[in-house]
């Protein structure tokens, strides 16, 4: 009995150890998952902090794209809470598709210049009168006026343009996501929807589509 408990706690050993090495370990890499964690945020987006606040660049995107395509920011952002006092500050929300950040985030990575950045600051600056966003954007440089008119698209299409190949007047557009795809605005406008997709009731193809002319079939104002 005494040689097999020996023999034992002479085994117990290396264990012991091995499950030493193995905590260290794990909380070694725990504080440097945690390290790079901290610093990935600041390293991946050009546009994490800034004095207006956290989500000040998101509204200014909004700003400038309601000025560009000539739609409500509240259609671009439907879950947005404005700020009446300082449109910065407000909270751009997150609705179910949140195209929006999809789209921001697709900008800010094929930005090759620094174009991208320079419509933002215009927006800020320019937050209180839109209408001035446009005539500023046609007196700029080349890459922020063609950078524009991919955004338009990008909006309109759900397709990036470079702003390259807008120079150069070739198209070679690329879908940025099978949501983008659907969300286009030109399908809004147009009462339509894409090949493949529809958010109507199965069936719908054999009823007249209707005239956005009539008044509605039902006018809770007339009961």
């Amino acid at each position: 009995m005494d040689h097999r408990r020996k023999r034992n706690a002479e085994g117990a050993g290396p264990l012991a150890q091995a499950g030493e090495v193995s905590r260290r370990a794990m909380v070694a890499g725990t504080v440097a998952m945690t390290a790079v964690a901290a610093v990935l945020p600041l390293a991946d987006t050009a546009y994490a902090e800034n004095a207006e606040g956290p989500d000040a660049d998101m509204m200014a995107f909004l700003l400038l794209s309601e000025a560009l395509t000539g739609v409500s920011r509240q259609t671009l952002a439907p879950e947005l809470v404005e700020n009446k006092n300082e449109i910065l500050s407000s909270d751009p929300g997150i609705d179910p598709i949140n195209i929006k950040n999809a789209y921001f985030a697709w900008i800010n990575a094929n930005d090759a210049t620094s174009s991208f950045g320079k419509l933002l600051q215009l927006a800020k600056d320019n937050r209180q009168s839109l209408g001035d966003i446009i005539p500023k954007v046609n007196g700029s440089a080349e890459d922020i006026k063609f950078l524009a008119r991919s955004i338009v698209l990008l909006w309109y299409l759900g397709s990036w343009y470079k702003p390259d190949d807008l120079k150069r007047k070739v198209a070679s557009p690329k879908v940025v996501s099978p949501k983008a795809y659907t969300q286009g605005l030109v399908w809004q406008i147009a009462g339509a929807h894409p090949m493949g997709y529809s958010n109507l009731q199965f069936g719908y193809w054999s009823r007249d589509p209707r005239d956005p002319n009539r008044p509605a079939l039902f006018d809770p104002a007339k009961t």
